[in-house]
């Protein structure tokens, strides 16, 4: 939720932004104290001392800005022309209420914007939307109703409201949808549900919404889906489900999202990832989050379904192996995390097909041992992560054959410094701002605690070399 003094600096640049604008243009702006008009086109009304809609507005007003008003309640009709001349808010395309102590909104109280696009409510104190509040605004494209308490919504509220494409209800403590909610709103095409009390969701719930390109019900407190609830959204191409409770997945669920990109999965409680096919008939799907979860192993056929994923998160859960081929055919992939699992090892053959990996992320795992076959396909690798694990030794040629590597995270490991580590410390010594500081030598004793660019090189032993033989060496 925005903090008051993010409301404050919202305001600021409000003013600042208006501050160059063209003076007042008409006499109805010299009528507006203490709101005030810039250029004529935008009245901004902000302060405790502002308690109502002002009564006259200026003909050629098209957006009217509460922020941070004492206004708990809009009258009936204040938009509507007062029958001394005045247009009242007809010209009005955008109308917010930022922190304002707003209570109600009765179903008359819009009545008089016809021409009415955006209508944002944020911080406000409404428990709910009476059916009519959105009446006779025929034209409304955007509706925000953000961190405003509401409890409930009728069914029949969007009957007025079928140009709607935009809706964000997120911040609320909404706890269910009545049944047909959303079936007027048949061009819908981003909904926010987002940090309210949805505990479940009817199957039909967004039949209606063939058009809708985004969907966000992250931290509700869903346990499980209906199967069928997202098929009608054959149109989808971001789906937030993060932050809930959700411990499986049934089958089907994603089936019917061809278009569909990006899957945010993170933080849930997810145990396992079937059946088999579950992310079948994602083509198009670049993204997926599924960090966060209790994961302790993947089926192996997971992504067969998803060739043009590009980021990858798999962190923070509990994996203790990856099933051969796992990603063998995300040519596309970019960005690998794996980190904050418990991989205890890594086969030869586990990052096959990642020809396009640029970043991977293993620290914070179990490995003691790194297959230098692992990485030996890894041609646009730019940045390793095994920081934190138990490794003592890096595999031999892995800086050799991974040319495009510029950043290699090593710290929180019991390195050996031994002669296997001199082809790291030249590299390291290579760099412009070398990291070397933090790889610490565990061993040999008399290397203890010091770091890897501290050691000399004739201190760089291999196993059974005595001190004499590493000088013959070097020479």
């Amino acid at each position: 939720m925005p903090s008051r003094p993010g409301l404050l600096l919202l305001l600021l640049l409000l003013l600042l932004a208006f501050s160059g604008m063209a003076p007042p243009g008409s006499a109805a702006c010299a009528r507006l104290s203490p709101c005030r008009c810039f250029g004529g086109a935008t009245v901004f009304c902000s302060g405790r001392n502002v308690s109502g809609v002002p009564e006259e507005l200026p003909p050629e007003a098209t957006r009217l800005l509460f922020v941070g008003a004492s206004l708990s309640s809009v009258p009936c009709r204040a938009f509507a022309p007062r029958g001394n001349g005045s247009s009242g808010g007809g010209g009005l395309r955008h109308l917010s209420f930022l922190d304002c102590p707003l209570r109600t909104l009765p179903g008359c109280a819009l009545a008089g914007l016809p021409r009415l696009r955006e209508l944002d409510v944020a911080l406000a104190q409404l428990a709910a939307l009476p059916r009519g509040a959105l009446l006779g605004l025929g034209r409304l494209s955007k509706l925000a109703v953000r961190f405003s308490r509401l409890e409930a919504l009728e069914e029949g509220l969007f009957d007025g409201t079928p140009a709607l494409q935009a809706l964000q209800l997120q911040g609320n403590r909404l706890a269910a949808l009545p049944a047909g909610l959303f079936q007027p709103l048949r061009g819908l095409q981003a909904l926010s549900l987002a940090q309210n009390r949805l505990a479940e969701l009817p199957a039909e719930t967004f039949q209606p919404l063939l058009r809708l390109r985004e969907l966000r019900l992250s931290d509700n407190l869903l346990t499980r889906l209906p199967p069928r609830l997202f098929r009608p959204l054959a149109a989808l191409r971001e789906l937030f489900l993060d932050g809930n409770r959700l411990a499986e997945l049934p089958r089907g669920l994603l089936a019917g999202l061809p278009r569909l990109r990006r899957l945010h999965l993170q933080h849930n409680a997810l145990g396992r990832l079937e059946p088999p096919g579950l992310l079948a008939g994602l083509p198009r799907l670049a993204f997926l989050q599924l960090q966060g979860n209790r994961l302790a192993a993947l089926p192996a056929g997971l992504f067969r379904g998803t060739p043009g994923l590009v980021e990858l998160s798999l962190a923070r859960n509990r994996l203790r192996e990856l099933p051969a081929g796992l990603f063998g055919n995300l040519s596309e992939l970019a960005v690998l995390s794996l980190a904050h699992n418990r991989l205890g090892r890594l086969a030869a053959e586990t990052f096959q097909g990642l020809a396009g990996l640029g970043r991977l992320q293993l620290r914070h795992n179990c490995l003691a041992v790194l297959p230098g076959a692992a990485f030996a396909n890894l041609s646009s690798l730019e940045a390793l992560d095994v920081a934190h694990n138990r490794l003592e030794s890096l595999p031999a040629g892995l800086l050799d054959a991974n040319r495009a590597l510029v950043s290699l995270a090593l710290e929180g490991n019991p390195w050996r410094c031994d002669c296997r580590l001199s082809p790291l410390a030249d590299w390291l010594r290579s760099l412009d701002h070398p990291l070397g500081a933090r790889v610490f030598c565990r061993a040999p004793a008399a290397l203890e605690g010091r770091t890897l660019l501290a050691a000399r090189e004739e201190q760089l032993l291999c196993p059974g070399e005595a001190p004499t033989a590493a000088l013959d060496r070097l020479a």
